[in-house]
């Protein structure tokens, strides 16, 4: 496997579109199989989620995959290119993808919904503006 197939890969899996998010979902499954076709690439899949952050916020909301592919990115970019060429060529995209990822996750909706509608609109409005928050603590942070 070289550097540029490595490279290749893992930007399809990071990058800010819901096809990339699909595609990550699809490579996290087959690392969870063990499968060959995604574990050749040797990717580093640890994650802390959103670190010190809540992970899940009031009316069900998970933030945890958003902050997973986060992770991934930072951590296998990293670990390929260095910190210079990371902040320099992929941070802003990844940082993008982690917001577009938890926005999605606050268009959750149950299909047995406890809240009244009122009270979900506000529960929704509070998720979006914690996602705002945290895509502008990883921007922040550098």
């Amino acid at each position: 496997m070289s550097k540029a197939q490595k490279l290749a890969k893992l930007k399809s899996l990071t990058l800010d579109s819901n096809a990339s998010s699909q595609k990550w979902s699809e490579a996290l499954t087959l690392h969870l199989q063990h499968k060959k076709a995604i574990e050749q690439y040797k990717f580093n899949w640890h994650t802390d989620y959103c670190t010190y952050s809540p992970d899940t916020l009031p009316g069900g909301y998970t933030f945890k995959w958003g902050c997973y592919r986060h992770d991934f990115g930072y951590r296998n970019y990293k670990s390929l290119v260095g910190n210079y060429y990371f902040k320099r060529d992929h941070k802003l995209r990844i940082d993008k993808a982690l917001l577009r990822d938890l926005k999605g996750a606050c268009n959750w909706k149950p299909w047995a919904d406890p809240y009244p509608p009122a009270q979900r609109k506000q529960l929704k409005n509070a998720c979006l503006k914690t996602a705002q928050k945290y895509y502008d603590a990883v921007r922040a942070a550098g």
